[in-house]
């Protein structure tokens, strides 16, 4: 089957030539570089693009959804927060960043069972320590 000409005229735009050259690693440091300067919205381009064209990354749904909670999209952000999750159902950093999510937005019984949730997923490797700590701090804040 010969390409129409709406994909030919496609795939010789400069534009889109040059976006599939970027090399996702750059484009992620350039992002990341975006969210350490507080740039949310060059950020939320390089992490768009990195989900685009990488969408079974771990790694790129978790940056644009943290990306969309800085800017108060919380609940975009836990959209990428379950696609991050979908993609590596036994991590708990995505569990744990929905209750910063939901307790952001007032939501303080969801919060509690996402927290637990991370706490439970936490215990299945020692390198989740970090999400444990944070956990079990922000459960101890909601449960006082």
């Amino acid at each position: 089957m010969e390409p129409t000409s709406l994909e030919q005229t496609l795939w010789h735009d400069p534009v889109i030539k040059k976006a599939l050259e970027l090399s996702p690693d750059e484009v992620y440091a350039r992002g990341y570089a975006a969210w350490q300067q507080r740039d949310y919205d060059r950020a939320l381009v390089d992490f768009s693009w990195m989900v685009m064209t990488q969408p079974w990354s771990w790694r790129a749904h978790i940056s644009l959804a943290g990306v969309l909670m800085m800017q108060k999209e919380y609940v975009l952000a836990m959209n990428y927060y379950g696609y991050a999750l979908m993609l590596d159902a036994c991590h708990p950093e995505p569990v744990y960043q929905i209750a910063v999510c939901l307790k952001a937005m007032g939501e303080f019984s969801e919060a509690r069972v996402a927290l637990q949730t991370a706490l439970t997923m936490s215990y299945e490797d020692p390198s989740y320590s970090t999400v444990r700590a944070n956990a079990e701090q922000m459960l101890s804040q909601l449960l006082a």
